[in-house]
């Protein structure tokens, strides 16, 4: 066994790039789910019908018409609704495997229907909802009936809709094959749902798939020189870079593999730099004579491509790896069989063939789509037939996140082709004794099939390649089972239909960044990605502790900084992710009417609307709260910073004067009985202390999430809550800026420098509204509130 630079160091503590960070090793167990108490009306919905057979397919609709939708066909009119029965014949060796028809009826409905859907704005109207023949527990119970496993094609697809069409609510329905007879009712009943997308049906009982972190198994797999592994692809990319590593370490024969066959080897030292860059000039120089220039660029991909795969090949070979090419096309069966005829030492394969055409669904034939799924799918079916009997130790097959959790902007088709890789592995462990593993990759850092790699960072963080390579061969190693998903920080480009797709669990990396945002998000009604998001927010005394310890009038009330927290929160669902990395800036112009944060029965419900927009180079966000019956609102704008420029100095010089403020402030009538109060018993209150005749000084301990939410996790805050509302105390206290009984609070700015720490200091001068928070331990600057003017009559 030769050295190695795999070692047996934890992946997380891996070196990585200013691109990377460090993944989690994710797998998914079968957990019971609620249903939730709202439900959504058909009534007057125009609901399309297909896939399936046509008997099921009729009882849907009728099942559905007499919720009070309106069925149509799919191909004359848009529908409000699809609802894709897919593929229900059951997987064996010789039937259930012609997905494209099928499959390509679903792609050819959504185009029908793209244009009018790319642009609705609200968020409660259309819905696709695909239904797969897995047994109801997904494949993961136990006892499931894995009847059709290419059903993972349409949930794949399902779960990428909404880059595309943001307000496509989509839900995929899995139930046993022999519950059939239930579906129209079930199918009706989900519609009927928000929340969650993946949803099984057994036993009486709705059932999700959670994310949970585990750590892989202690090696079970021996390899050496003895072994051969076969791995479909792998010319380049991860699966090159994988082979060399096993190769290295190992001493075992890696077999790679492509479509095209390589030039005779005599020649491979013609293949240089220079020689390739001659022949990018003369397939140019084509252009003059007609060639067309698509033609040229895919005739320049190959031949790179060639040149790629040899260099690896001649690299390995003066390493003295046992490392070999073969063609093969792992779509044709016949090739397939007489590939591995060829191999008697087989004891390992790993299917890492793969193609990614990303372009949007009106752009995409039904050729390109053909060719994404078959690769990846009808490989897998051919590779396994021809290895079903063999004794192999593991059977590996490079899935990727994009079947998990959705893809990007223009891979409806590569999402499909993943999940339902994913899927039939589950089938597959059931049919054979060896080891089935499908191992669900991020993106891997400038490697592999990535089309554009500063795009694919907008949705998750990508994973450093030696931390890959550590995590892929932990893996081979333990002789893992299953779907083993690696799953890094979430990206900005998430929305708010992905957001309530699937369980977020604090195990996901960047849990405590995300959570908050999705915490806050409420029901969305309408939302314009990069514009607008409208909806409902609400809170009760049982989650927010703090309403019941804020008082109006004596009566439990919502806290203004939740109310600003809020705000923020839901300004962060509209700011473009394709900009630089955006901070908080300031909270501007802040008007808010004490009526609005009146609790009533316990509840605070509120209608919130947030816009954004680019103004003098900054982005900008106007934030909106109103009763949903109306009333006055309370308004407020948000303005954006990039991430890492400088913020203006805050300064350290004293307050102003009492003498530089206004003749409102001076002519203050003192509010003999003050329309807020704190109990003191959430947020924790300090007590002011006189600094001559214009300051007052406080130290005030940071209010912790464990404080303000009685949820089991509690999101972090993003404004400073403690010091804003020990300064609106103050404010009361003093009688500043009071007069009379009105019921309108305003002010001017509230500048954001920086984190709070465990404490803060706040200085105040209460006659001009100027406020001052610093952190207590560094003295660096935290916020300043300015115009702080209180109720006026």
């Amino acid at each position: 066994m030769t050295g190695s630079v795999l070692t047996d160091a934890p992946a997380e503590q891996a070196a990585t790039g200013a691109d990377t960070a460090p993944v989690r090793r994710m797998v998914w167990r079968l957990t019971p789910a609620e249903s939730p108490a709202s439900r959504r009306s058909l009534r007057d919905r125009r609901v399309a019908v297909i896939g399936g057979d046509p008997g099921t397919a009729a009882l849907v609709g009728a099942a559905l018409e007499r919720r009070g939708a309106r069925l149509v066909e799919a191909e004359q009119h848009v529908p409000d609704i699809v609802v894709d029965l897919a593929l229900a014949d059951r997987l064996t060796p010789t039937a259930g495997r012609d997905w494209r028809a099928a499959l390509l009826r679903t792609f050819t409905v959504l185009r029908h229907c793209y244009q009018s859907w790319s642009t609705e704005t609200s968020a409660d109207r259309l819905t696709y909802l695909a239904v797969s023949y897995l047994g109801g527990g997904m494949g993961y119970h136990p006892d499931d009936d894995i009847a059709q496993p290419l059903g993972g094609l349409w949930a794949g697809l399902a779960k990428s809709l909404h880059r595309e069409l943001p307000n496509c609510a989509t839900r995929i329905l899995d139930i046993a094959p022999d519950a059939v007879a239930d579906l129209p009712e079930l199918v009706a009943e989900e519609l009927c749902l928000p929340g969650l997308s993946e949803i099984g049906r057994r036993d009486g009982q709705r059932w999700v798939l959670t994310p949970e972190s585990v750590p892989a198994a202690a090696p079970a797999v021996r390899w050496g020189g003895g072994d051969t592994l076969l791995i479909s692809g792998g010319g380049r990319g991860i699966g090159m870079a994988l082979a060399r590593e096993l190769a290295r370490e190992f001493g075992l024969r890696v077999v790679v593999t492509g479509r095209a066959e390589l030039p005779p080897e005599e020649g491979w030292s013609e293949l240089t730099a220079e020689a390739l860059q001659r022949r990018r000039a003369e397939l140019w120089a084509e252009h003059r004579q007609g060639r067309p220039v698509a033609d040229i660029r895919r005739e320049i991909t190959r031949t790179e491509a060639t040149w790629e795969l040899v260099g690896n090949l001649l690299s390995a070979r003066a390493e003295g790896l046992r490392l070999d090419y073969r063609a093969c096309d792992f779509t044709d069966p016949a090739a397939v069989r007489e590939l591995v005829r060829q191999l008697p030492d087989l004891t390992g394969v790993i299917h890492n063939a793969g193609v990614d055409t990303p372009s949007r669904l009106p752009n995409k034939s039904d050729d390109e789509i053909a060719v994404v799924v078959s690769t990846k799918v009808d490989s897998f079916l051919h590779l396994l037939d021809a290895v079903r009997e063999l004794p192999l130790k593991v059977f590996c097959t490079v899935g990727s996140l994009t079947g998990r959790l959705g893809g990007m902007v223009g891979q409806l088709d590569y999402a499909a082709a993943n999940e339902g890789l994913a899927r039939l592995g589950l089938w597959a462990q059931r049919q054979v004794g060896f080891p089935v593993m499908t191992l669900a990759w991020p993106t891997w850092d400038r490697l592999g099939l990535v089309a554009n790699f500063s795009a694919s960072l907008r949705y998750m963080a990508a994973m450093d390649i030696g931390d890959g390579l550590r995590h892929w061969r932990s893996e081979l190693l333990a002789g893992s089972t299953g779907e083993v998903s690696f799953v890094g920080p979430l990206g900005r480009a998430l929305d708010p239909v992905q957001a309530v797709s699937y369980p977020v669990v604090p195990q996901l990396p960047g849990f405590e960044e995300t959570f908050p945002k999705i915490f806050h998000l409420g029901t969305v009604l309408e939302y314009q990605p990069h514009a607008r998001l409208a909806g409902v927010v609400e809170l009760d005394t049982d989650r927010a502790a703090a309403i019941g310890d804020f008082r109006l009038r004596g009566e439990p009330a919502l806290p203004v900084s939740l109310l600003l927290e809020s705000a923020v929160r839901g300004a962060e669902w509209v700011t473009p992710a394709h900009l630089p990395e955006l901070v908080l800036l300031s909270i501007d112009d802040l008007s808010v009417p004490l009526a609005l944060l009146q609790c009533e029965r316990g509840r605070v419900r509120l209608h919130r609307e947030v816009r954004g927009w680019e103004q003098d180079g900054q982005w900008v966000a106007e934030v909106l709260f109103r009763r949903e019956e109306g009333g006055p609102q309370a308004r407020m704008r948000l303005t954006y910073r990039e991430a890492g420029a400088p913020a203006a100095p805050a300064g350290r010089a004293p307050l102003p004067g009492r003498a530089a403020a206004d003749e409102a402030a001076r002519a203050t009538v003192w509010s003999a009985a003050p329309l807020l109060s704190w109990r003191g018993l959430v947020v924790p209150l300090s007590r002011w202390a006189a600094e001559g005749t214009d300051r007052i000084t406080a130290e005030v301990r940071r209010c912790l999430p464990g404080d303000l939410w009685t949820v089991p996790e509690p999101p972090s805050s993003a404004v400073p809550v403690a010091a804003l509302e020990n300064i609106l105390h103050a404010a009361v206290g003093q009688g500043v800026g009071w007069a009379g009984s009105s019921d309108q609070l305003s002010v001017t700015r509230i500048r954001l420098h920086g984190p709070e720490g465990d404490r803060v200091l706040i200085a105040g001068d209460p006659a001009l509204g100027v406020w001052r928070v610093t952190d207590a331990g560094s003295g660096e600057a935290v916020a300043v509130v300015t115009g702080l003017v209180g109720w006026r009559g």
